[in-house]
């Protein structure tokens, strides 16, 4: 196996290992294990159980962005875009149920400053980019121009925390795409022009 395909492979493990138990209790014999190789092996592309958090949870984290970025390309305006990029985050949510189980786990460890910093990065980026689609929206008249951008903003990286907490709680029988429509319309309504 190419050295590239290693290191995907045990991150892949990681993630069904940590997520069916915990970082602190996770051993990097057990992701060992789930890749069917040796402890010394994962060592040789990670040199702790940490680095390998912290790059599962970087990767997470840059594939939302990367789906959003593509949302962005294929829409027409700000009001289509939220719509689209609630779809999408939604579809990516429900096909990657274990990674969420992952960044819920790294709120618990805030406390280790490696992974603080990451989710700090990572919700400072989502922040700014909900920032600069809603500027866009006022600038192209889709949005309200006496809308708060940066308090919309921290709402809108809210409902996808709160999202991603009552899918992995199954809260409500009707948790579906549906709701997720009915919320991105509350979501517009609220800022439209």
């Amino acid at each position: 196996m190419k050295r590239e395909e290693r290191r995907r492979q045990i991150l892949k493990c990681a993630v069904k290992v940590f997520a069916r138990s915990n970082y602190k209790s996770t051993l990097v014999a057990d992701i060992a294990a789930e890749a069917g190789i040796a402890e010394a092996t994962v060592y040789k592309y990670f040199g702790t159980k940490e680095q390998i958090f912290l790059e599962i949870l970087e990767n997470i984290s840059a594939r939302v962005i990367r789906l959003w970025e593509e949302e962005y390309r294929k829409s027409d305006n700000v009001l289509d875009l939220i719509r689209s990029m609630d779809q999408a985050y939604y579809s990516r949510m429900i096909k990657h149920h274990d990674e969420l189980k992952l960044q819920f786990q790294a709120i618990s460890e805030v406390d280790n400053p490696m992974v603080a910093d990451r989710l700090r990065r990572d919700h400072e980026y989502y922040l700014g980019y909900f920032k600069k689609i809603l500027s866009e929206g006022i600038k192209e008249g889709t949005i309200r121009k006496d809308i708060d951008v940066a308090t919309i903003a921290w709402i809108f990286n809210g409902i996808g925390l709160v999202t991603n907490m009552a899918h992995l709680l199954k809260l409500g029988e009707n948790f579906d795409e549906h709701t997720i429509e009915k919320i991105a319309e509350q979501m517009i309504n609220a800022v439209k022009a």
